[in-house]
């Protein structure tokens, strides 16, 4: 009796199995609108462009009100996507890498899990990763879509479009002066930060016509899955790859350089995945590192345990849990030649930025920024003395933290970290980010030149190997947050230490500091002749701001005689701050700067340098 009864339970389960493999699973389309922060789509703020396709989408599932890259730029924010983990702790938060990073075995892209659970993967079409093994595609071109499989087959499909990437905006004088556009430039609203000018208004006005390009190729998609019978069967995601692209939006840490918008259509046959009703807001935060764990939890797909994201839909998601998220980190470091370490982290409707080179401007030159006209104006604007304290901000070093409230102030030109009645909430704040970096462990507190040439074959073992030391740099760092008397006994301790990261961020705040810490400037000079190129760099750095020095002469040494392209990089973006943007500038002789090397972006930084025309010799691709 009892084998009996054993037999009828193991054919139920066999059947039981067979009847799950056969089940129709749920097909998903991601349509990627480039360089697109929410503040350009009226259906997530006030103002921006009408786009009744993406909305028709919102009214059919759910609109994300707090969805958010980690990353401002294209290839570090898409790696974030494709692999689920944070850039700073796998080394991948470098745009555009020098090299890339190596996934540990344990972590793959997300469609390589539906990949190999059956589903056809195609991708239209960028495959700009900052990280390899193989990304997991059947098909990866600008032909690549769902049609190209097999009957029955189920699908993860992903397209990318460019009509509002940020070369979009790199028009001319003569079309500025003679295109109309379809967007009235006196109707739209200007950021707080930027000038009233023709220009920006002209170029907004550009920007929300491109946004109803983007618009129209939803509809056509949509309209696609329709005509092939399989909407109601898939998963639609509308979202922008990071923020959105008009000045201080792509590659910036605010939440123009974060904050995107994201639309789920919920299928009609699949809407019993999700706890919530269609046509729902959502105000729970997610952030890409969550996208590809909610695709493979809608789809009943197992993905690797060693990600940094967690499912936001899906089974064991309730719409309650998800609306009590309130938190995302984000991440800045290098975006092609220009550098800038920040790292952001937005919890409720606050937003605290960490500064850790504070005295770099995030108006800094980065050569495929001022292609737009309206950089240039601004710049020129602000160097005529033209424009009000929140317009002059780009152009000025920053605080080592910043605090908004981005409720009040959704375009963040009021720090709040100086005022008392937020002290509790900058303290706060600040002890979650520095909770999270070394927790990571974050990778960025070594300079990319030296992760380049000993991590990145393996950077989460070499992390996780150095946790200590990476958690004792953080605390050097953050000696800058508070006051200089206190700072000063761990200063002199980081600057005489045996081991030369200490000393490198022993001078980086210094440099915080500035002439606060000018007692410090013997000891600088000494580092001057240090055994480590980068510890040498900062200490210039520092006797540069506060004019010990004319740091030219000592940073083109540096520059002309290293074999390493990357460090020259580093060193390079410290001369550009010199030259255009400290008082009294840096005397540079540019006849004098003859790198032995011509790699990473030495070519961007030389030509700038030297006055002549940038991008000159062939077409740049985007970004």
């Amino acid at each position: 009796m009892h084998r009996y009864i054993s037999a009828v339970i193991l054919i139920f389960v066999a059947l039981s199995a067979q009847v799950r493999a056969d089940e129709k699973r749920p097909n998903f389309v991601f349509i990627v609108s480039e360089d697109n922060s929410h503040h350009y789509l009226n259906h997530f703020f006030e103002g921006g462009a009408q786009t009744p396709a993406i909305e028709a989408l919102a009214a059919n599932g759910l609109t994300f009100d707090n969805a958010f890259s980690n990353s401002p730029v294209c290839s570090v924010a898409r790696t974030t996507l494709a692999t689920s983990c944070y850039g700073p702790r796998i080394g991948t938060q470098f745009h555009r890498k020098y090299k890339q990073a190596t996934l540990p075995d344990n972590v793959r892209m997300f469609q390589h899990y539906l990949n190999e659970a059956g589903y056809y993967t195609s991708n239209n079409s960028k495959t700009d990763y900052n990280a390899n093994p193989a990304t997991g595609w059947d098909e990866s071109s600008r032909k690549a879509g769902w049609r190209n499989r097999k009957d029955g087959e189920p699908f993860f499909h992903m397209e990318s479009h460019g009509q509002s990437h940020e070369s979009s905006l790199h028009f001319s004088q003569n079309t500025f002066e003679n295109v109309k556009t379809d967007t009235d430039p006196a109707a739209v609203k200007l950021a707080d930060y930027f000038p009233d000018t023709p220009l920006f208004r002209y170029t907004h006005a550009y920007y929300h016509d491109r946004i109803k390009d983007i618009d129209d190729i939803v509809a056509s998609t949509v309209k696609k899955l329709e005509q092939d019978g399989v909407l109601e069967d898939t998963f639609v995601f509308y979202f922008g790859d990071h923020g959105g692209v008009l000045p201080r939006g792509k590659g910036y840490v605010y939440e123009s350089g974060l904050h995107v918008p994201l639309v789920i259509r919920i299928p009609e046959n699949f809407k019993h995945l999700v706890d919530g009703e269609r046509g729902e807001r959502v105000k729970g935060f997610v952030s890409f590192i969550d996208f590809g764990p909610t695709v493979l939890n809608l789809a009943g797909v197992e993905g690797s345990d060693a990600v940094d994201g967690v499912p936001f839909l899906g089974q064991g998601v309730t719409m309650d849990e998800l609306n009590s998220r309130d938190e995302s980190f984000g991440y800045a470091n290098r975006f092609d030649e220009k550098y800038d370490f920040i790292r952001s982290l937005r919890k409720g409707k606050y937003h605290y930025l960490r500064c850790y080179q504070n005295w770099l401007p995030d108006g800094l030159q980065n050569n495929y920024r001022y292609k737009m006209l309206a950089y240039e104006e601004w710049r020129s604007l602000f160097q005529a003395g033209k424009l009000n304290e929140a317009q002059s901000q780009f152009y000025l070093p920053k605080p080592v933290e910043l605090l908004f409230d981005v409720e009040a102030d959704p375009h963040e030109v009021k720090n709040l970290s100086e005022d008392p009645a937020h002290a509790e909430k900058l303290a706060e704040l600040r002890g979650r980010l520095n909770e999270k970096v070394k927790s990571l462990p974050d990778l960025s507190f070594y300079p990319e030149s030296y992760l380049v040439a000993h991590v990145l074959d393996d950077p989460v073992k070499f992390g996780q190997s150095h946790k200590d030391d990476i958690a004792r740099y953080v605390d050097i760092a953050n000696l800058a947050t508070g006051q200089f008397a206190d700072a000063q006994p761990e200063i002199e301790k980081a600057l005489n230490s045996a081991d030369p990261f200490d000393r490198y961020w022993g001078a980086m705040v210094c440099s915080s500091f500035g002439k606060q810490a000018e007692a410090f400037a013997p000891g600088a000079k000494e580092l001057l002749n240090d055994e480590n190129e980068v510890v040498q760099l900062r200490a210039a750095e520092f006797l540069g701001l506060i004019n010990e020095i004319d740091p030219a002469k000592t940073i083109v040494d540096l520059v002309n005689q290293t074999d390493d392209s990357v460090f020259a990089t580093e060193a390079l973006n410290s001369l550009v701050y010199f030259v255009d943007h400290h008082d009294p500038p840096a005397k540079l002789d540019i006849s004098t700067l003859k790198p032995v090397i011509d790699g990473a972006d030495i070519p961007r930084r030389i030509p700038y340098l030297k006055g002549e025309p940038l991008f000159k010799s062939k077409k740049k691709k985007k970004q």
